[in-house]
């Protein structure tokens, strides 16, 4: 069904990248997004249900639209401002969409660190859908492509903005922090204990230093 709109789709996608473009470019709006790398891509595609799956028979379930739901990680430079982490996730929207007409629904999630990616944002995190609610693409939307309803929602870590050498982890301190928590997690079964001796002889540091990285590590991700 989403062929007899193709015409369109594709008028309403460039409208909106011009759109994205503009606003980043423009005299008033002088933010430009920064470069990022796209480290893993996720289809979290599903039917447009209209109404609870049980009411539906098989013949209609196979009639319905699918909803191109599309999940991104992606690292940024750590310096980046919380304007420029927006600009950047709406312009990887305005990139991806025009790429591919029929994606209906964004999550980005972004990253100062590439160790970091599989785990929460530590960045900022940003949905585009409509209404701004990720659940709410109907089987008209999804079949005709209309984005005129469509939102951003972000949120953007405190810590974005807010970064300074007295608060942020070295280099090294993040190597020791990932060796030790690699360690923990390739051993489930050896005492804790056990594995904070052993990495701190690696790294030469005594076992409270070793503690002292991982709790300023642990924060600094966290805020």
């Amino acid at each position: 069904m989403k062929y007899k709109y193709t015409i369109i789709a594709a008028l309403l996608v460039i409208i909106h990248f011009i759109f994205i473009c503009d606003l980043a470019k423009s005299d008033n709006n002088i933010i430009s997004p920064k470069r990022y790398t796209i480290v893993s891509s996720k289809d979290l595609s599903i039917k447009a249900l209209a109404k609870e799956l049980s009411q539906y028979s098989h013949s209609e379930l196979k009639s319905l639209p699918l909803v191109i739901r599309k999940e991104y990680r992606i690292v940024v430079p750590s310096d980046i401002s919380k304007e420029e982490l927006k600009a950047t996730m709406m312009h990887l929207v305005a990139q991806e969409t025009k790429n591919d007409p029929d994606i209906d629904a964004i999550r980005v999630f972004a990253y100062d660190r590439w160790e970091d990616v599989k785990s929460d944002y530590t960045f900022g995190k940003m949905e585009w859908c409509p209404y701004g609610i990720w659940n709410s693409v109907t089987p008209e939307i999804a079949s005709t492509n209309d984005r005129s309803l469509y939102k951003y929602v972000f949120n953007i870590s405190e810590k974005v903005d807010d970064i300074s050498s007295s608060n942020m982890p070295t280099k090294v301190e993040f190597a020791i922090y990932d060796a030790l928590e690699k360690e923990l997690r390739a051993n489930p079964s050896v005492d804790e204990k056990i594995i904070i001796q052993q990495v701190a002889e690696k790294f030469s540091i005594s076992e409270e230093k070793l503690n002292k990285i991982s709790v300023k590590v642990t924060r600094y991700k966290m805020r």
